[in-house]
């Protein structure tokens, strides 16, 4: 089995510390011009609100995503960088081809 380049390893252990941001990232990714809330967020990967709150607060000051505020925060995959993007896509996509290789860097 091919390592994961040291780009991507240092990205995932510096933007997405936990399963929990995981599976945040990867439902951004591949919604990438929806704008998601919190409750949002729970509903779809049946995790509290308060918990997506926290993940989505981690992503945004990781700089990956965008911030919209009416009635409530919404949120939407827009890294600051072109390396951000690249980055956050080439880890959903490995996941999504090898999710161990990837879990395996969360735990």
């Amino acid at each position: 089995m091919q390592s994961l380049s040291p780009e991507l390893v240092r990205f995932a252990e510096t933007h997405v510390p936990s399963l929990e941001d995981l599976r945040v990232l990867v439902l951004f990714v591949e919604g990438r011009d929806r704008w998601f809330d919190a409750s949002g967020i729970a509903r779809a990967l049946t995790m509290s609100r308060t918990t997506a709150r926290s993940v989505l607060d981690h992503l945004a000051r990781h700089n990956l995503l965008d911030i919209r505020v009416t009635g409530d925060v919404r949120y939407r995959f827009r890294p600051g960088t072109a390396d951000l993007e690249a980055q956050a896509t080439a880890l959903v996509h490995t996941y999504r081809r090898n999710p161990l290789k990837v879990l395996h860097l969360l735990g």
